[in-house]
Order: structure tokens, then sequence, then C-alpha cells
């Protein structure tokens, strides 16, 4: 019979390879060979061309940027910077034209922009206690749309020639290719609506006599990459459609657009095995605790703590609306959690009983006085520091609202001091000089999940203390991994409390005393 885990493992395996495979596909397109029903490019990559732009107002067309000639097999991003007055801001006077032009003045390819889109307020933050700092926005109704200005249009030029067939033409690029007695004609990739926030700028923002600036960015590119952000710029399209924000959307862009070919893999590879990670660890973490009898050895304060943390984590994870690849799981941790801890607890709820809270065993009563112990120092320690750094926070540091201050200030005394909150748990795994009341399995499978995220916190858009906090779990299972090798765990021995390393599912198993004496 196979194991779950390793159908798993198979089907994420499988699933990574075809995408790969997919992924070759698109960056790397089999060149049509032979000269009948291929189509070539009609140019070099030696050849010079510009770019102009054309304000089109009626009937009445003014050129405010030329670039000068380029190559674009060179590789080279050019950039150029106008300023306009305000008015041209408005959405009657924002829609431009784009075109390609060769040195010799023939339009090859022409595009349409509006430099002028609304979105939502951007929300800033002000000092709660003087009230300096920007407008707080985040009071302000979001669903109410604002202006924003493209201070940075981008133009991508394929930059590398390819040969396909004139009956195989990708889908999403056959709009994009024009058709000359020669071959195609150079191809260019334009969408501002598709271009990351940081190229937009909210016009409220501005002093009435702000000068609006644009540059003009013209970057080579290679197929695959064109390819790819027209099929993302479809896939954009069917998730707005679903009601997906544009904040989402980004961060799926940023993950998949601004790298290379090896980056994209190495990205969709971690990122299938982390959802396979989370799902193992999170399995048979449910699965340790549903069969545990006792919970002997395990730190309840620690439990709370992951519980409280875990809960903390996600309402600000939610409130700097951070991707949701990060949220969603961290939102079912937080629920494991508080299972988790009435299950510490045994708390019961029924409708003859109402809300019953169990009898803790004399062994467990031990534990609790271990934790109780190491956890009286550490709070000495913590309390201090946590009120001084949130008033730190409150006078020095720019918050969006009271509610978003005491969240940050929770969050930080999360983030800052969760290493010594975690610590309990390895006080009682030095005093037990046992680990085998530890569910190793699910520990495991969380620790690669750690590894991964430090390899999401790079290119996932989260905030800077998330990013800390991955690599503070790295060195706690560290210190797990030195105390499994310091102290062995031998499945036929018994601990004082009565209990026996875990077996194949990760489960510490407990022997009735009798059977413990026989055994030591």
């Amino acid at each position: 019979m196979f194991k779950l885990s390793y159908v798993l493992f198979s089907v994420s395996l499988g699933y990574f390879l075809f995408t790969s495979w997919s992924m070759y596909e698109i960056f790397y397109p089999k060149s049509c060979k032979g000269s009948v029903g291929c189509l070539q490019p009609a140019w070099k990559a030696d050849d010079l061309f510009k770019i102009s732009l054309d304000s089109v107002k009626d009937s009445h067309v003014e050129n405010f940027v030329k670039t000068d000639v380029f190559r674009i097999g060179d590789g080279v991003v050019t950039k150029f910077n106008y300023t306009f007055s305000r008015s041209l801001g408005d959405k009657a006077s924002s829609l431009v034209r784009l075109q390609l032009v060769t040195s010799d003045g023939e339009v090859v390819q022409s595009e349409k922009v509006n430099l002028v889109t609304y979105k939502e307020p951007t929300r800033t933050a002000l000092n709660l206690l003087t009230n300096d700092g920007s407008h707080d926005s985040s009071s302000n109704d979001q669903s109410q749309l604002v202006p924003f200005w493209l201070s940075t249009l981008r133009v991508y030029i394929l930059n590398s020639a390819v040969n396909f067939s004139r009956y195989n033409i990708p889908a999403e690029m056959a709009r994009r290719i024009r058709l000359s007695s020669k071959g195609y004609l150079p191809v260019i990739y334009v969408n501002p609506n598709f271009q990351t926030s940081t190229d937009w700028l909210e016009l409220k923002q501005l002093p009435e006599n702000h000068q609006l600036e644009i540059v003009l960015s013209a970057e080579p590119a290679s197929f695959g990459s064109i390819r790819l952000r027209c099929m993302l710029e479809n896939i954009a399209n069917q998730l707005r459609s679903y009601g997906l924000n544009e904040k989402d959307i980004n961060d799926v862009r940023g993950i998949f657009l601004d790298t290379n070919f090896y980056l994209l893999i190495t990205t969709i590879f971690v990122s299938v095995f982390h959802l396979l990670f989370n799902f193992l660890a999170f399995k048979n973490d449910i699965s340790f605790w549903r069969h545990a009898d006792n919970t002997v050895g395990l730190s309840m304060r620690t439990v709370v703590w992951r519980f409280f943390s875990s809960l903390i984590i996600f309402l600000h994870l939610w409130e700097e609306k951070s991707s949701l690849l990060v949220s969603v799981p961290m939102g079912i941790s937080t629920i494991i959690e508080l299972w988790k801890l009435a299950r510490m607890t045994k708390l019961s709820i029924s409708f003859r009983k109402g809300i019953h809270w169990g009898e803790r065993s004399k062994a467990e009563k031990a534990t609790d006085q271990l934790d109780a112990e190491f956890m009286r120092w550490l709070m000495y320690i913590m309390i201090p520091l946590c009120v001084g750094g949130s008033i730190y926070s409150l006078i020095y540091l720019p918050h969006r609202s009271w509610y978003s201050w005491c969240l940050e200030t929770m969050v930080n005394g999360v983030y800052a001091f969760g290493l010594l909150l975690m610590t309990p748990q390895l006080f009682l795994n030095y005093r037990l000089k046992s680990v085998a009341h530890l569910p190793w399995k699910a520990m495991t499978y969380k620790a690669f999940n750690t590894f991964i995220d430090d390899f999401f916190a790079f290119i996932i858009v989260m905030p800077t203390s998330h990013r800390i906090a991955c690599l503070r779990d790295d060195l706690i299972f560290l210190i797990y991994l030195y105390q499994r090798w310091l102290y062995p765990v031998d499945r036929s021995r018994v601990n004082e409390f009565g209990q026996a390393g875990d077996d194949g599912d990760g489960l510490s198993t407990t022997v009735s005393p009798v059977k413990a004496k026989k055994t030591q």
C-alpha cells in the first residue's frame, strides 16, 4: 500500500517536471528550418531604430519625445526624461501614440498608451501624537478610485531573432506580429496596466504647481520573456474578472516576470514543494495531536505562544496586504494552533455539559512546573523590552492608525522576542534529557518550509520583520537537531513518564507503568 506522502511527492515532482518543460518550450521555441512555411525576421540585430511619443488630441498631433537611434541587438536600456504641465494629467489629454520607427523614418510598430489610470488610493501614515506626516488615507473610502500618472513607460523590444512556422504562431503573440514582404517586423510589448505599482504616481498627492515627469525605458527582451508577459496578461484579465485585486495580481507578476529562466524554474520548484511540505506538516501535526494520549514533555506555554504569535502575524500580514501565498498558510496554521491549544487544555464542548476543562495528570503538572520555572525568568527580560519598543515606535515612527500601531507593536514583539519564547521547549528537552515526546515528522516538514521561506523572503512582498523571522526559525530547528543528536531516541526505551520514541507516523507512544518497569 502506497503512503500518502509518497503519492503526493510523486505528483508534485511530476507537476514540476511538466511545468518546467512547458516553460522551456516558451523560452526556447523550436526553430523552423527551411524557406517554405517559415517566418523569418525582416531585421538584423545591428539595425537602427528609434522611439517617438506623440500627443494626439482631435486631429492635432504633437511630438514631445523622440529618442536617439539605438541597436536593439546590443541589449542597451535607454531612458529619457521629459516634464509636462499638470494639465496633461487629465483623462482627455493623457492618450499618446508610441511608435517604433527605423532610422529612415519608416513606422514598423505603433501602440496607443494611456498615461493616466484610476486605482485605489495609496495608504499613507502619520505620527499619531503630533499628526506630522502625510494625510492618513487609510481612513478614507478605499473603494473611491483616484488618478495615477505613469511615471515610467516601459517598452520591451524583441532582441533575439526567432524562426517559427507561419502555421504555428503562438496565439498570444499573433496580434503583436506584423508581416512584411521580407518577414516579420520587430516585435514590441507595451502594457502600462501590467507594469509594477512603483511605475505609477498618485496625482492627488502632488502640489498644484508640480510638473509631471515621464521616463521612457526601451528594454530589450527575449522571445520567451515577451511571450510569458502576453500569457500572464491574459491570465491577469481572467483573475480580475473573478474579483482578485491588483495587489495579488502584482505579486504574481513580480514572481514570474522580474527574473531569468533559471531563477523562474527555481521559483516554481520551491513553490510546488512549499505547498507540499505545508500540507504534510499540517497533516502530521494534526495526526500527532489527535493520537497523543497525554502532553507530557510538551510546553503548554510554547503552545499558547504559538497560537498567539500566529494570530498576530496573520493579522499583521492581512493588514499589510501581503501575498496570499504567505497569508493563507499562516491563517490555516493559526486555526491548527488553536485546536492544539484546546487539546493541550483538554477542552471539550457538548450540548449536555457545555464547556468542560479536563484534569491534567500528575506527570503533565510536573512538566508545567518546569515550564513555569523557565518562563518566569524570561518574562523579566521580555516585558521591559516590549514596553520600551512600543513607546519608541509611538513617539518616533509614523503609523496609519491606532489599530495599525497596536498591531505593529504586538507583531514586532512577536518577531523580536519570538526566539526567546520558543526556548521553553528547548529547556524542557534539556531537563528531561529526551526528545522522544516531540513530533519529529511534522517538525521536519516545517523545517523544510522555513528553508523555503528564506528563498521566498526575497522574491515575495512581505514585511521585513517577517523575513527576519524566517531566519529565526532556522536557528531554532538547528538547536532541535543538536538536541536530537545529543539525546538519541531509543524506540525500545521509555522515559520516566512512560513515553517511548515516535513511530513511523511521528507519534510518541505511551506505555503502561507496569510494562515500563519491565522494559527498564
